[in-house]
């Protein structure tokens, strides 16, 4: 029931480990959850996580064709374009991937996948799906921008060093550009947060009065354990309770707040303007 996009800064703070580690640990409760890889740079999850164990045929890029066509055209290409993150025999296809670009050209095709792409992802709960969004460090601003302005929520993905808050700084100002100026169906620049990895000096506190957003949620820096996700170290039966996934289940608990806050508050000036009868006044 929600949509969800994360941003972050130059320098490897962990986008796209962090967005696969969301994915399998959000509870479904009879849902799906997708994670979209719309970084113009490229998608990282065939080549990382997954090892190139999935042929590269299907993805972001190949929807660029359909947009071409009539939206409803893309809608049911989009579909086919998914696979399953966990594909173990029998496993169930309730943890799903949009794999992104293979090659940063390709974005100079998808301008018109953009938009299509938000529309489809502000519906996609009458599918019972939730949507992570992983925009990279340059997917939240310029063409793909829309994706961030429609979603219920964006958190900018920072570490605790420096110079990760010093960048975080200047993409959080150029988000509220963004998000201000939209006129989408997002949650506007409340819906902005920050998601903190503890690397470095710098604490939950000192990050959110820096960046002036708040900081809803921490993962703990476990590099070892991040590359199962980043670059598919081996894992073992352990992993599914190690510390950066213990962590990351108290953030989604942490982030599913503060989705559901920036509904209720989008509701109430709708709910304000009507009357008792339920006609607009």
């Amino acid at each position: 029931m929600a949509v969800i996009a994360l941003a972050g800064v130059p320098g490897s703070p962990g986008v796209t480990t962090t967005a696969l580690a969301l994915l399998r640990t959000w509870p479904l409760e009879g849902w799906r959850m997708l994670l979209a890889e719309c970084d113009p740079d490229g998608g990282a999850v065939l080549s990382g996580a997954l090892e190139g164990r999935v042929p590269a045929d299907r993805g972001l890029r190949n929807l660029a064709v359909s947009s071409r066509r009539q939206g409803q055209e893309l809608v049911a290409s989009f579909w086919t374009q998914l696979i399953a993150v966990d594909s173990r025999p029998g496993a169930e296809r309730n943890r799903l991937l949009l794999p992104g670009l293979t090659d940063p050209r390709q974005a100079s095709s998808l301008s018109p996948v953009w938009g299509q792409l938000a529309d489809l992802f502000t519906g996609i709960e009458q599918h019972q799906h939730d949507v992570l969004i992983d925009l990279g460090r340059s997917g939240a601003f310029g063409a793909s921008g829309v994706l961030a302005a429609r979603a219920e929520a964006v958190l900018m993905v920072v570490r605790g060093t420096l110079r990760s808050v010093h960048a975080a700084k200047a993409r959080v100002g150029m988000l509220r550009t963004v998000l201000d100026s939209s006129s989408g169906a997002g949650s506007g620049v409340k819906g902005l947060a920050a998601l903190l990895i503890t690397e470095g000096p710098y604490g939950q506190q000192e990050v959110s009065a820096e960046l002036g957003i708040p900081v809803i949620a921490t993962l703990p820096y476990r590099p070892k354990e991040a590359a199962v996700l980043s670059d598919g170290a081996p894992e073992d039966r352990r992993f599914a309770g190690c510390e950066l996934m213990r962590g990351t289940r108290t953030a989604v608990d942490s982030i599913q707040r503060h989705v559901a806050e920036q509904r209720i508050r989008v509701a109430a000036p709708l709910h304000d303007r009507l009357g008792v009868s339920g006609h607009a006044r």
